[in-house]
Parts: structure tokens; sequence; C-alpha cells
């Protein structure tokens, strides 16, 4: 489930005026990219859903984001449809970026 409210989401993003965006199939290298970009300020991340089985990666990062670093709001991006964002939405995502606009999409994740 998201940790920040999607308004909360919008406000930081144009706060901050950057959202880095990776995509890393080694657990250890995304959060260890996730952890840099906090910590220089980025704190609101787009990890790209691109590789076989990004989202077990993004499930790690999240419960990785929820136990060590509640301080950042973690996406996801180049979702094409509304199951593919209901997963990520169940795996913790607090925005969702997609490289089209799906209604089925829009709809769900507004509701969510």
């Amino acid at each position: 489930m998201a940790q920040y409210p999607k308004l909360e989401v919008l406000m930081k993003m144009k706060e901050i005026g950057l959202i880095p965006v990776f995509y890393n199939s080694d657990f250890e290298i995304a959060k260890n990219v996730v952890t840099a970009c906090a910590d220089g300020g980025a704190k609101c991340i787009e990890f790209t859903n691109r590789g076989d089985r990004a989202i077990n990666i993004f499930t790690q990062l999240a419960e990785y984001r929820d136990i060590e670093r509640p301080d950042i709001i973690l996406g996801v991006g180049s979702v094409c449809d509304a199951p593919t964002a209901a997963m990520y939405i169940a795996a913790g995502a607090d925005f969702i970026v997609g490289p089209l606009l799906d209604e089925d999409t829009a709809v769900l994740c507004n509701s969510r």
C-alpha cells in the first residue's frame, strides 16, 4: 500500500523538481541507487517497469523503504495497463507513471 497520499506526492514532486528514473535487475544495486538519490535530496524516485520480474525488485525496494527509509516516495513508471498498475500499487507504489494515457489505468490509480 502507498505510504503517501496522492496530493502529498504531487506537492513533493513540485518541491523537489527532480525525479530520478531508473531500473536495475539487482536489488542491492537498486537499493543503493534509491539510497544515494534520497541522500542527495531527490526523495521522490521512479523505478521503471522494464526488466523481467521487475515487480520483484520493486517489492523489495518498497519493503526497504517501509522499514529503513520512510522518507522516500517510491513510484513506478512504464506502466501501460490497469492490471500492472494494480500489481505495483499492491506492492507499495506511491505513484504510477505511464507512457500513454489509458483510461482504465487512470481510473484505477485515482481510486486508490
